[in-house]
Formats: C-alpha cells, sequence, structure tokens
C-alpha cells in the first residue's frame, strides 16, 4: 500500500451490480444457497475489491438514495465550455465547427507545449510594443513562429492568418481556390488521354509553383481531394430510392424517412433498385494516397545529415493536427484545447450530486454532496498502555519517553490493542454496530475482536455546548479498566461531543506454518509462497447506524395525506463495509 499505516478505505457496492443481476436471475431458477450475500464478508483481497475502495474523501453521497457514490456510479455532464488561457467561454454549438479549440489568439507552443504570446517582430521582449510583424513565441523554451517562416501583419485575428499561412510564407490556398484547382487539372487529365493540347497552368494559379516543383501535395489537398470525391460520389447515386425521395445523406432530419424506406411494415411489393456501389479513390485528385519510396529515402538522408534531434517527439507528433510530419522544422503552434465544467449526478436516480458555479473564474460548487458530511469516519491507532512501575507523578514525563509504535513490525501470536475512532458528523445522535470476521481474510489469518461492538455516538452540534456541559460536571472520564488493569468488554474506552473509541483486539497471524499445525499428506511442512502484500493486516468491517431525522419539506408535502405533522421524525438506517489497514507483520 502507498499509503502509510493506518489507513481507512470504504466500499461502494455498485462493483458487484453485475454479479448481483447474475445471481437474481439464477436465484429465480434454483432455490438459494445456504450462504446469502448478505451474509457474505467483504474480502479486500479480492481483486474486485480494487475497483470499490476509495477514501472517505474522495466519495460523494446520494440523499435521494442515501448511499455511497464513487466515481464509478456517478453520471458526469458538460455544463460549459472554456479556453484555459483567455478563461473565455465558448457556446456549445460551435465546439463541433471549431474542433474542440480556442478560436482567439491562445495558442500552445508545439516544442514545450507552454502558452504562447504575441509579441512584435522588432523587440520580441515587449509585449506591448506596437510595430509590425508580429509573431508567436514561447517565453519558456524561447521557440518563435519565426523559426518556421511564419509572421503576421497583425497582432489579432491569430487563427485566420495562421490559417492562410504555410511554413516557410507559402499562402495557404483557400478552399474555393482548391475547387477551382482540382477542376482545373481534371480538365487537363480529360484533354491529355483525347489527345489535346493541354494549356499551361496560369500564372495566378496557387498550385502552380508546386506542379513546378513536383512536390507532394499537402495533407490539406489530400483531404480536400477526397472529401470533393465522396461527395461526388454520394450525388452520382442515381437514380437511387434517395433521389426519388429528395433525401440528403448530410441531413439529420431525414433518418426517419430513411428508416421508413426501408422498414417491413411500410415497405411496397414492388422491386426497387439497389444503388450501385460506389468505388474508391484511383487518383491523386481523388484523394488517393500513393506510396512513394524517394520520400522516405528523403527523409533518411536528412536524418543522416541533421541528426536524430532534428526529428520529433512521440508527444510532439500527436499534438499536431497533421499525423505525417517528421521534422521540427513541419511543426505549427497549436491553438489550446477547451476545458470543461463538469457537473455529477447518481446513476440511479439522477440527482445532482456536484455542481460547480456558472462563473468561469469561479472554482466555488453550487451544489457538493460529500459523503464526509454523511457518513461516519474511522479512524485506528495504536492503543497507549501507560506502564505501572512508573509513579503517578511522573505520568507526564512517561508518556514522551514512550517510544512510538512501530505499525510495519507486528508481531506475530501476539494481541495487540487498538483504539478504533468514529466521529459522527451529523447533527443527529446515532448508535452504532460494528461487526467483522473473527479472522481476516487471505493466507496469513489474524484473530480479530471488536471489545465494544455497539455503542452511540453523539451529536454534531456546537462546541460551546460541549464546554459548557463539561464547565458544569467536571469529571473526569476513566477509560474501560477493571481494577486489575484489564480492559473491560462491552465499555467504550472514551468518547466526546461527537466521537467514540472502542478498543479492537488484534491477534497477527503468522507468515510461515507452525510446524506440527499445517502438515501434508506425507507428514511433511508445506511451505506456502506469499504474493505481494500477503503480510499486510487488514480488517474488513461493517458498519451499521440507526438514527433519527427531520423530515424535510418535501417529504412532508408528499406524506401530508398520511397525517405526517411539521417536526416529524423518521428513523434510518445505513449500512457498509470499511477496510481498515493495521500494519504490516514481521517476519519471525
Amino acid at each position: 500500500m502507498a499509503q502509510p499505516f493506518p489507513y481507512t478505505y470504504y466500499s461502494c457496492d455498485c462493483y458487484d451490480s453485475n454479479t448481483t443481476a447474475a445471481s437474481a436471475k439464477r436465484a429465480s431458477q434454483q432455490p438459494p444457497p445456504a450462504d446469502d450475500e448478505d451474509e457474505r464478508t467483504f474480502d479486500p483481497r479480492n481483486l474486485r475489491s480494487n475497483y470499490s475502495l476509495y477514501p472517505l474523501e474522495h466519495l460523494l453521497y446520494c440523499e435521494d438514495c442515501q448511499q455511497i457514490r464513487c466515481p464509478r456510479c456517478v453520471i458526469e455532464e458538460t455544463l460549459a465550455w472554456f479556453c484555459p488561457a483567455c478563461l473565455f467561454e465558448v457556446p456549445s454549438s460551435v465546439i463541433k465547427s471549431d474542433g474542440n479549440r480556442c478560436t482567439r489568439n491562445c495558442y500552445n507552443c508545439p516544442v514545450c507545449t507552454s502558452t504562447m504570446t504575441v509579441n512584435s517582430l522588432d523587440d520580441p521582449d515587449d509585449p506591448s510594443s506596437s510595430g509590425g510583424p508580429y509573431i508567436l513565441s514561447c517565453s519558456y523554451c524561447h521557440w518563435s513562429s519565426h523559426e518556421i517562416g511564419i509572421e503576421f501583419e497583425k497582432h489579432t485575428g491569430i487563427t485566420s492568418q495562421l490559417s492562410r499561412i504555410a511554413n516557410g510564407g507559402r499562402p495557404v490556398p483557400t478552399q474555393k481556390e482548391r475547387d477551382k484547382e482540382r477542376e482545373r487539372r481534371k480538365d487537363a487529365d480529360a484533354r491529355k488521354r483525347d489527345g489535346r493540347d493541354v494549356l499551361s497552368g496560369s500564372d495566378d494559379s496557387p498550385t502552380t509553383d508546386r506542379e513546378r516543383d513536383d512536390t507532394p501535395p499537402s495533407h490539406e489537398d489530400l483531404f480536400s481531394n477526397l472529401a470533393a470525391f465522396y461527395k461526388a460520389q454520394i450525388n452520382a447515386q442515381s437514380p437511387t430510392p434517395f433521389s426519388q425521395h429528395d433525401v440528403s445523406f448530410s441531413s439529420p432530419a431525414s433518418y426517419a424517412r430513411i428508416m421508413n424506406l426501408y422498414s417491413t411494415s411500410s415497405a411496397k411489393k414492388q422491386k426497387r433498385e439497389k444503388p450501385s456501389p460506389m468505388r474508391e479513390s484511383s487518383s491523386v485528385l481523388e484523394g488517393l494516397t500513393v506510396f512513394d519510396p524517394a520520400t522516405d529515402a528523403a527523409a533518411i538522408e536528412r536524418i543522416k545529415k541533421e541528426g536524430w534531434s532534428s526529428t520529433l517527439s512521440p508527444a510532439q507528433k500527436l499534438a499536431q493536427v497533421n499525423p505525417n510530419i517528421r521534422f521540427e522544422s513541419e511543426l505549427r503552434p497549436t491553438a489550446s484545447l477547451l476545458c470543461t465544467k463538469r457537473g455529477k449526478r447518481c446513476r440511479s436516480c439522477r440527482h445532482i450530486l456536484a455542481k460547480p458555479e456558472a462563473k468561469i473564474t469561479s472554482t466555488r460548487y453550487k451544489i457538493k454532496l460529500l459523503a464526509l458530511n454523511h457518513i461516519p469516519r474511522l479512524s485506528l491507532r495504536a492503543l497507549p498502555i501507560p506502564s505501572t512501575s512508573q509513579p503517578a507523578a511522573a505520568g507526564a514525563s512517561s508518556s514522551a519517553t514512550t517510544p512510538a509504535f512501530n505499525y510495519n513490525a507486528l508481531k506475530s501470536g501476539i494481541p495487540t490493542h487498538f483504539l478504533l475512532h468514529l466521529s459522527n458528523p451529523l447533527f443527529d445522535p446515532i448508535r452504532v454496530t460494528l461487526a467483522t470476521s473473527s479472522t481476516t481474510p487471505g493466507k496469513v489469518q489474524s484473530r480479530v475482536t471488536i471489545l465494544c461492538p455497539q455503542f452511540e455516538v453523539g451529536a454534531n452540534t456546537d462546541v460551546w455546548d460541549d464546554a459548557l456541559t463539561s464547565s458544569l460536571s467536571p469529571v473526569k472520564r476513566a477509560p474501560a479498566l477493571n481494577a486489575d488493569g484489564q480492559i473491560e468488554a462491552g465499555k467504550i474506552w472514551n468518547h466526546g461531543r461527537n466521537w467514540t473509541s472502542v478498543v479492537i483486539e488484534v491477534v497477527p497471524g503468522f507468515l510461515k506454518p507452525i510446524v506440527g499445525f499445517s502438515l501434508g499428506e506425507d507428514g511433511k511442512k508445506e511451505d506456502e509462497e506469499l504474493d505481494e502484500d500477503e503480510d499486510v493486516l487488514e480488517i474488513p468491517i461493517f458498519v451499521r447506524i440507526e438514527f433519527e431525522a427531520d423530515v424535510n419539506a418535501e417529504d412532508r408535502g408528499l406524506g401530508d395525506s398520511r397525517g405526517a405533522k411539521e417536526g416529524a421524525r423518521e428513523r434510518r438506517e445505513e449500512a457498509f463495509w470499511t477496510v481498515v489497514g493495521v500494519g504490516r507483520v514481521a517476519p519471525m
């Protein structure tokens, strides 16, 4: 365990929902087994228990279901999107179109992912300088867009300017220019097939330089060509049932009409023609990417010349929009990813468990039902037994000289007493019932005895009430010790305003079997190898609380017909499993 001893984990029963449903199905077909599910002891060493044990601070509480809610049994809902850099709230209607990224001047460095700022090229260290051109620079690793040949004319509208500039300063053609160039090249290819003369591209063509250099198309060009190809293939499916009814593939409103066309109830007996299958792309103009060995050979030669440091790391490559880049000179600033504010609801009743404030800059919650405000907190510590050989006057100094208890070296076979401290966060007194198995589960079985399994805990009232009560009756609370100095069973050790401590007796088990008690079939001792953390002593404790609470306003309104009165109280019960980590058994 990473957490130091002692520790306390709380169990949420949502991890066993599948097995519970399966057992209920089997129970309807055959009689229930002898060991009922309610009588089973919680095993913290079971592999499924890893998905149910949480610290109390990590749990929520549903007031309608009156159950603990862990991160697995809650539903998260997105309340707002915002940019973490500029704290600008983004409407939900433009999330998909913007690619879940900020469309303002918020960019991250492609090298170190730090936030970049817009600075003037004349004085990059002065953000308030008002002279162009401008660049995006990183204040952490000092990388700037000037290294890839990108400069901006204005210090605003960086997103629109960056989308029109490629690395090296070459302008990026717009979608309309790409479509126009695609049609021109298709006409040129058709003239070649017909044997006619091919006119050379015009000087103002955006791809004339690329064709002259015979460079491969960019990632944006390939995506645009592929999207236009499939759009043309869909429009070319005629005659089809969709063209007769004016149905578009990209229209969400036509889903019902498409289902009616193929449903058996409304289908007509007349034979419909099946749509012809669409073909795949077969050229670069249709979005086909052809493998070119010369490209890989050029990349290998570049690595030999510039070194391995010129290539990208896996994290840098995943952060880029274009997945085909390989070198640092191909990096581009990436827009900041949007963050979300999320609320949490109960998976069973959809009750709101946590809801943050709508203000983006606020970190507070309007609603947050924590389990630590509704569930008693359990904690364990070693029982300090004062030495009887020292005089009573020196009792104060003897506690200071007493060595600290070593939880990582529990002695096998020696009874050790611990104090189980239980605090009540409710404003009503509760009655607590603790239950545990006589021996802990696992290969190293230890004996556990709760000396006082039933007791009461006071309400979480004002601190001044306890101070006034103690001042009126200044009686010293004596621990549950008899005349011989032994701990009496059935009595609490100590109690306060909203807390109570009881004693637990633990006899740690043996890491190796004792000779004569565990013999094999041939009469020889069997040495069983222990798994990892088998020497950790963990005690599963079943906690059941009973209390009377006031009926809230909603229940009173619904229960007027049953005769409920204002100020009425109802009896409530809650039960849950906890796992207390005592320590580690030391080898003998």
